[in-house]
C-alpha cells in the first residue's frame, strides 16, 4: 500500500468517532425532549406485574417475613426461649409477638381449636400447683391451722408453735424475762389473744339467763345482775358440766351483752380459752336441748372467733397508749369516747373499775400512721376532774353504745365485711401521702373515701383469769401487772392496730411471758394452774412429756436419780395419788419404779435376776423388761399431737377445785379459826366437822347428797386448794416438787407431804423464788392443827411450809396463802 492510501485510513477512524459523538449528542437532545411528555398511566400499566410483586414482598415481609417480634432486638436483648415465651419480650413488641403467635397458631393443625399459643410441653404438676402469689401462698400454708393475722409479723420475731389448732408466737428470739417485767411494771406490753374463743349465743332473753345458770356455780351472780344486763361490763364465769358442780370444771369464761333496750330476744358473747372450746360447746347443745323440751324459744349458738380480733394491753401506761391511738374518733359526741379522753390522766387502770366496756369508732388508723406515744397530756379542767370523780364511782351504762341507736359496731358483723370491702388500698393512701404539699403530713380522713372501725374496749384484770369476781384478793402485785384492757376488733384490721400499737411504744410478748407475768401476780392462769380439768390434764400432759424426753435423752449414768431422792413423780404433779385416786388420765408419761431408777441401781437387777435364771428360776422375762428400762425411752407423743389430737378420757371429774373468792376466803377463815383457838385439841377436831363450814357456805351440800353420800365426806377427801408460796431465804422451789408440813422436830421425818408446785420461778418484784402450787383440803387441815401447837406458835411459823427438793439439794421454806 502506497504511502497516500495509508495516510487515508488512519484518518478515517477519527471521522467515525466525530460523528458517532455528534449523533449521540442528537439523541441526547431528542430524548430529553420526549421525557417531558411521558405517558404514566401507560408506563405504569406496561410494569403492574413488577409493582404488585414488590408490594407483596413487603407486605409479607411486614406482616409474617423472616424477621418476628424477638429478632428485631438487639443481639444483648435477645432471649433464648423468647420464640415461645411471650413474658421474655418486651412490653413494646409484646402486643406484635402475640398477634403472630395467634397466627401461626390458627394454621397449625396441632395447634387449631385450642388456647394454646405454642406447642411447648405443658408445666409439671408441681409448677401448676405452686402459688402464684404470696397470698395463696399463706393460703396453703395454713392447712390444717390457723394463722392469725400477725401471724407474719409474730413469725419473724418469735418462736411459734401450734396449740388448739392455732399458730401462736411463744416466746421472742431475744431475751425478754426482765424486759417483760419492766414493760408490765412501768411501760405497756401487748400480747395478740385472737385464737381466743368468742361464742355468740341468740335467743330469749330469760332462756339465756337459765342456760347460763346449769353451767355455772350457783351462788356466783347470775349473767342477769344489774351489772351485766345492760352491757356495760362483762360477768366473770366459771363453767361446769349441767348438773355435776363442783364437779367437772370445764374453766373460765367471760360473758357480755349486747346493749339493747327490752327483754325480748338478745345476744350475749361468751370468751373463752381454745383449751375448752369444744366441751364448751358440747355442754352448751346438751344444755340447749334440755331447755328447748322445757321452753318453746330457740337458741342459736355460733362461732365467731374467726370474724373478731383482738389485743391485750398490760401495764401502767396501757390506759395513756390507748388514748393517744385512739385520741381521734370518728363519734366525739358519744360516752365511751368521751370516757376514754377523761381517763388519760389516771396514773394506772386498777383505778378504773374491772370488766367496764367501752365502745366507740375511730378513723382509719393508717390514717396517721406512725405513733408516737405522747405522755404529756394536757391538764385537765376543774369541771373535767370533777366529771372524772364521778366517772369513777360510777360507770355510765351508755358508755357501751354508741351514739347512733341503729349502729351495733362490732356486734354487726355483715356491716363490719361491708366497711372492710369498701376499705381504701395501701397503694391509695400512699398516693394521696405523695401528693401531699409538706411531706409526712398525716392525711385526715375523708368520708367519702374512707372507712371508721367500730371497738370495745375491755377493762381486763384478775377476774378474767379466775372466773369470778375479786374483792378481797392481795392487790400489793396484782395492780401493776394484771391490769389493762382487752381490744376487740372486727377482721381485717388486725395488722393496722398492730403496727400502731407496737410503734407507739408497746411490747410485744409471747405465751410465756403471759404465763410468767401472772405468776409474778401470784395468780393462777387457765389452763397451768387449774388442776381437775381436762385441759389441765393435756398441758400439763405435754410438759411431762417433753420433760422425760430430756430427761431420757441424758446418758443413763448422769440422769438424776429421782428414787433416791424419794420424788415419786418427778414429770409432773401427782395430785391423783395425794387425794387417793387411782384412774389416772392417759397423756401423762409412766412414773414407775423402773423408768425412774439409776443405772447402777437397774444393772444390780438384771445381775440378780440372771443368777436366778442360772439357778433355774423363770425370771428372764422381768430381765427383758428391766433392760429396756434402763437404755430404750418411752415412745412418746410430740405437743403438736397432744395438743391437737383427740380428746382425752376425761378422768379429772373424780377431783374438784376450790375456784372463786367466795370459797376461797370461806378455807381463810376456817385456817384463822384453828390457828387463832391456839389449842390443836379444839373442838373441830375433826376433818369432816371443820370443813362443814365450806359445804354450807354454797350449795354443794344441796348436789353432794345426789352425788355421794349424805355427810359429803367423799366430796370434801377429793378437793384441791390452790396455794401462793413465797420463799423465806434464798433458793427457787422446783416445778413439781412436794409441800410438806414443816414440824418442831426437824429430824423425826414426821412431816406429810399435803400438796405439789405447779409453776415456780424467781420474782423480780419480790426480790425471791415464789410458786403457784395446790393442795389438798385434807393438808390444810392438818397444816392449820399444826400451826395451832404452841410449839410452831412460838416460832412464828403460822403457815410456814416446806418445799422438798428434787434433786437432792436442801429443802426450801416458805409461806402459804391461798388463792381463789
Amino acid at each position: 500500500m502506497g504511502t497516500a492510501s495509508k495516510r487515508k485510513a488512519q484518518q478515517q477512524p477519527e471521522t467515525d468517532d466525530k460523528n458517532s459523538a455528534r449523533q449521540d449528542r442528537v439523541q441526547q437532545r431528542y430524548t430529553l425532549g420526549k421525557a417531558r411528555s411521558v405517558d404514566v398511566a401507560g408506563f405504569v400499566e406496561a410494569r403492574s406485574f413488577e409493582i404488585n410483586s414488590l408490594q407483596r414482598s413487603l407486605d409479607n415481609a411486614r406482616a409474617a417475613g423472616n424477621v418476628r417480634a424477638f429478632q428485631t432486638l438487639p443481639r444483648h436483648l435477645r432471649r433464648r426461649a423468647a420464640s415461645h415465651n411471650v413474658k421474655r419480650i418486651p412490653a413494646r413488641l409484646r402486643e406484635r409477638a402475640i398477634a403472630e403467635m395467634k397466627k401461626s397458631a390458627q394454621t397449625s393443625k396441632k395447634l387449631a381449636g385450642t388456647d394454646r399459643l405454642t406447642s411447648a410441653a405443658r408445666t409439671s404438676r408441681y409448677k401448676r400447683r405452686r402459688a402464684r402469689t404470696v397470698r395463696e401462698e399463706y393460703e396453703l400454708r395454713q392447712t390444717g391451722k390457723r394463722w392469725l393475722e400477725t401471724h407474719v409479723w409474730h413469725s419473724k420475731r418469735m418462736h411459734m408453735v401450734e396449740m388448739w389448732g392455732t399458730m401462736i408466737a411463744r416466746t421472742p428470739n431475744e431475751r425478754s424475762h426482765r424486759a417483760a417485767y419492766r414493760a408490765a411494771k412501768e411501760n405497756t406490753y401487748i400480747h395478740d389473744v385472737s385464737y381466743f374463743v368468742t361464742l355468740e349465743i341468740s335467743g330469749a332473753e330469760q332462756t339465756i339467763v337459765q342456760l347460763l345458770r346449769l353451767l355455772t356455780p350457783p351462788g356466783d351472780p347470775p349473767v342477769s345482775a344489774k351489772p351485766y344486763i345492760d352491757g356495760s361490763r362483762m360477768a366473770p364465769l366459771t363453767l361446769h358440766r349441767a348438773g355435776l358442780y363442783p364437779l367437772a370444771t370445764l374453766g373460765p369464761a367471760m360473758a357480755l351483752w349486747l346493749p339493747q333496750s327490752g327483754s325480748g330476744s338478745r345476744k350475749l358473747w361468751l370468751r373463752m380459752h381454745p383449751a375448752i372450746r369444744d366441751p364448751a360447746k358440747a355442754e352448751l347443745a346438751n344444755a340447749a336441748k334440755t331447755l328447748v323440751k322445757s321452753t318453746p324459744q330457740l337458741l342459736h349458738v355460733a362461732d365467731i372467733t374467726c370474724d373478731l380480733v383482738s389485743f391485750e394491753l398490760l401495764g401502767n401506761q396501757s390506759t395513756q397508749l390507748l388514748s393517744t391511738i385512739l385520741s381521734q374518733p370518728a363519734n366525739p359526741e358519744a360516752r365511751g369516747s368521751g370516757a376514754l379522753r377523761l381517763i388519760r390522766e389516771l396514773p394506772s387502770p386498777a383505778t378504773i373499775s374491772e370488766s367496764v366496756v367501752i365502745a366507740l369508732r375511730i378513723h382509719d388508723p393508717r390514717l396517721r400512721f406512725p405513733y408516737k406515744a405522747d405522755f404529756n397530756n394536757d391538764p385537765l379542767l376543774p369541771e373535767e376532774h370533777q366529771q372524772l370523780q364521778n366517772l369513777l364511782l360510777r360507770w355510765p351504762a351508755d358508755a357501751a353504745k354508741l351514739s347512733n341507736p341503729q349502729d351495733y359496731g362490732v356486734w354487726d358483723r355483715a356491716a363490719c365485711a361491708a366497711s372492710l370491702e369498701r376499705r381504701p388500698s395501701e397503694h391509695a393512701l400512699n398516693e394521696r401521702r405523695r401528693h401531699q404539699l409538706i411531706p409526712g403530713t398525716k392525711l385526715q380522713p375523708d368520708p367519702s373515701i374512707d372507712v371508721t372501725v367500730p371497738l370495745l374496749l375491755v377493762r381486763t384484770g384478775p377476774e378474767a383469769q379466775l372466773g369470778s369476781r375479786v374483792i378481797h384478793t392481795d392487790r400489793k402485785y396484782i395492780d401493776s401487772f394484771t391490769h389493762g384492757w382487752t381490744l376487740i376488733a372486727p377482721k381485717g384490721w388486725g395488722m393496722p392496730l398492730w403496727m400502731a400499737f407496737s410503734f407507739a411504744g408497746a411490747r410485744a410478748q409471747g405465751m410465756d411471758e403471759r404465763l410468767h407475768i401472772s405468776l409474778e401476780a401470784g395468780l393462777p392462769m387457765f389452763p397451768a394452774d387449774w388442776p381437775g380439768t381436762a385441759a389441765y390434764d393435756k398441758w400439763t400432759g405435754v410438759a411431762a412429756t417433753e420433760a422425760r424426753q430430756k430427761w431420757m435423752r441424758r446418758p443413763p449414768g448422769k440422769r438424776t436419780n429421782y428414787l433416791k431422792f424419794g420424788i415419786e413423780s418427778p414429770f409432773y404433779p401427782p395430785f391423783h395419788n395425794l387425794l387417793n385416786i387411782s384412774d389416772i388420765p392417759d397423756v401423762y408419761p409412766p412414773t414407775t419404779s423402773d423408768s425412774l431408777e439409776c443405772r447402777k441401781r437397774c444393772l444390780r437387777k438384771i445381775a440378780s435376776k440372771r443368777r436366778d435364771v442360772a439357778m433355774g428360776t423363770n425370771a428372764a422375762k422381768d430381765t427383758t423388761e428391766c433392760a429396756m428400762a434402763v437404755d430404750e425411752p418411752t415412745s412418746t407423743q410430740p405437743l403438736e399431737i397432744l395438743v391437737q389430737g383427740t380428746e382425752p378420757k376425761d378422768n379429772s371429774g373424780s377431783m374438784w377445785l376450790v375456784s372463786g373468792e367466795r370459797l376461797a376466803m370461806v378455807i381463810v377463815s376456817l385456817l384463822a379459826d384453828t390457828r387463832l383457838s391456839g389449842d390443836s385439841s379444839a373442838p373441830c377436831t375433826d376433818f369432816q366437822s371443820w370443813a362443814n363450814p365450806l359445804l354450807s357456805s354454797s350449795a354443794i351440800a344441796d348436789r353432794s347428797t345426789a352425788l355421794f353420800d349424805q355427810d359429803g365426806a367423799c366430796l370434801l377427801a377429793r378437793c384441791l386448794v390452790r396455794v401462793r408460796l413465797v420463799c423465806v431465804g434464798r433458793g427457787i422451789m422446783a416445778n413439781n416438787a412436794p409441800i410438806c408440813i414443816t414440824t418442831s422436830d426437824t429430824t423425826s421425818g414426821q412431816d406429810s407431804t399435803i400438796g405439789y408446785i405447779m409453776r415456780s420461778s424467781f420474782s423480780l418484784a419480790r426480790g425471791c423464788g415464789m410458786a403457784v402450787g395446790a393442795c389438798s383440803l385434807h393438808g390444810l387441815f392438818k397444816l392449820s392443827k399444826s400451826a395451832a401447837s404452841p410449839v410452831v406458835q412460838h416460832l412464828k411459823k403460822n403457815y410456814r411450809v416446806r418445799v422438798r427438793s428434787t434433786s437432792g439439794g436442801p429443802d426450801i421454806d416458805a409461806v402459804l396463802d391461798v388463792l381463789p
